[in-house]
């Protein structure tokens, strides 16, 4: 028996090493690491213009073979892979822990998501206290707990207390790259190639709101990340349901939950396809309820403890969301609804680039979509007022991103009333619709300029180019068609890349 659980043991170990996602880890942790060790060093700045070489030279690599026909299909993905982690890391090398953040503070700062962090670097443990009096101490704690281990492990091989605190930015950075590795993975599921495969794909690598996000200390790029692979893991399931598959589907989404509570959105999608099963497979219905049993005895437990924690001990409500008060400069709640969801006046779009009455601009913006659109690209921090380079390539940025929505949008509508993959077509409609609509009442029940941003409505971004891809995979598009979307793609990879990789470090 002890033989066959070794051999058992080994056998999964060995999977798991051999598995993408395991030396893609790897790299991304030890480049971190170097990348930390920089933040103090005179070489710094070469280094950054290195990656962005690097970056280049995987461009026109991929642009030489693939217009000599001579690149493989998985080439596609390693070439766009490398591209994406190469901006990402000397977006983390140049921009401190400090700058881009969304209520990071410093770790001088006990109340933000740094002294978090801190919180648990220092050894203790869960909260024993009401977490509506420490402002972001609300969120469940994963993220929090991995960085305050990270940052012990990095002090243990030997940094600096600041290389250490710089260190922090290796996690969201590491778990952005997977996040690519996921979306791949998503895209051969459907068996996309050539077109179909690298359009959603080279977008994604290379989307400002995920690089941003890849530096952002915060939780939001690891609940991400864990809703990604849990609609990854959705779709394996209802191809081939295995228990090994619901079970890791019930880690992600209790993880992703026990690192903001927002990531209970993976849930319906994956509740869909099992209610389909169940009804489907009239024979084996047994077999699915000891799944979904398990599922429950897994999921829940995890997900919920936080949120139940803190209303069983505090009476803390269990979707607590700490409010900004009316008198702040970003409230836009006088404002009626129709005016926010309808109005789309030429003024908004004078200035591209997120408002905010408080930092100069004429008005604090108030169309959530409006706001959305803005924060894809540019997220609160990117603007001619910053970083002045970026005005040209900035317009060029926004405006094909609205021709690429619209294009996803046709798409989406497309695919969706063909016959074929409608389950699986529906688990991905479910994840765009119900991410849409909680970000739509979440601004208007939160009324600031600050909730209407992107960052609450990532996974409406891989649903869609999912339906981008089945699109182009569906039938041929004509050439004037393929024209304006290839026109469109180059356009907007072009303009992130050199914003991204250039114009945003430039003195």
């Amino acid at each position: 028996m002890s033989d066959l659980s070794q051999n058992i043991g080994n056998s999964s170990i060995s999977k798991i090493a051999k598995h993408p996602v395991f030396p893609v880890m790897l790299l991304c942790l030890a480049s971190g690491v170097g990348v930390s060790l920089l933040t103090t060093s005179p070489h710094r700045n070469g280094v950054e213009w290195g990656l962005v070489l690097c970056a280049g030279g995987l461009l026109c690599l991929w642009g030489l073979l693939t217009a000599c026909k001579r690149m493989p299909q998985w080439g596609h993905g390693v070439c766009w892979w490398g591209i994406g982690f190469f901006l990402r890391l000397r977006y983390i090398l140049h921009f401190p822990y400090t700058s881009m953040q969304h209520d990071v503070g410093d770790f001088s700062m006990p109340d933000h998501h740094a002294g978090y962090i801190l919180h648990f670097y220092h050894g203790n443990g869960l909260p024993a206290f009401d977490v509506r009096d420490v402002w972001q101490f609300y969120h469940p704690p994963l993220h929090h707990i991995l960085c305050a281990g990270w940052m012990h492990l990095m002090e243990y091989i030997g940094l600096s207390q600041e290389q250490v605190y710089e260190s922090v930015q290796v996690l969201p950075f590491t778990y952005g790259c997977l996040l690519l590795v996921v979306f791949g993975m998503m895209l051969q599921h459907f068996g996309l190639k050539r077109e179909a495969f690298v359009f959603p794909f080279a977008i994604f690598a290379v989307h400002p709101s995920l690089i941003i996000l890849s530096g952002s200390i915060n939780n939001d790029m690891l609940s991400i990340l864990f809703m990604g692979t849990s609609l990854l893991l959705t779709l394996r399931w209802y191809r081939e349901p295995k228990f090994s598959t619901i079970l890791a589907l019930a880690l992600t989404i209790g993880l992703g939950m026990f690192t903001k509570l927002s990531a209970w959105m993976a849930a319906p999608a994956a509740a869909f396809v099992f209610l389909l099963r169940l009804v489907r497979d009239k024979e084996i219905r047994m077999k699915y309820v000891v799944q979904y049993l398990l599922f429950g005895c897994v999921c829940v437990p995890i997900g919920m403890f936080w949120p139940l924690r803190n209303k069983l001990g505090w009476d803390v409500p269990l979707a607590y969301i700490p409010r900004i008060t009316a008198n702040s400069g970003q409230y836009v709640g006088d404002r009626s609804i129709s005016e926010r969801l309808l109005d789309f006046s030429a003024s908004q779009f004078a200035y591209i680039y997120d408002c905010f009455s408080d930092y100069g601009q004429a008005y604090s913006e108030y169309n959530p979509l409006i706001g959305l659109l803005k924060t894809a690209v540019f997220d609160e921090f990117v603007n001619t007022d910053r970083f002045p380079h970026v005005q040209y390539f900035g317009e060029i940025l926004f405006w094909s991103q609205v021709v690429l929505a619209v294009l996803v949008l046709v798409a989406l509508v497309s695919v969706f009333f063909s016959k074929a993959l409608m389950p699986e077509k529906m688990a991905l409609l479910l994840t765009y619709g119900i991410t849409l609509l909680c970000y739509f009442a979440f601004c208007l029940t939160y009324p600031h300029t600050c909730t209407q941003s992107f960052r609450y409505a990532v996974p409406t971004l891989y649903a869609s180019l999912l339906f981008l891809g089945l699109g182009l995979d569906r039938k041929p598009l004509p050439l004037p068609g393929k024209a304006v979307l290839g026109t469109a793609t180059g356009v907007f990879i072009g303009a992130s890349a050199l914003i991204f990789g250039v114009l945003l470090y430039l003195p």
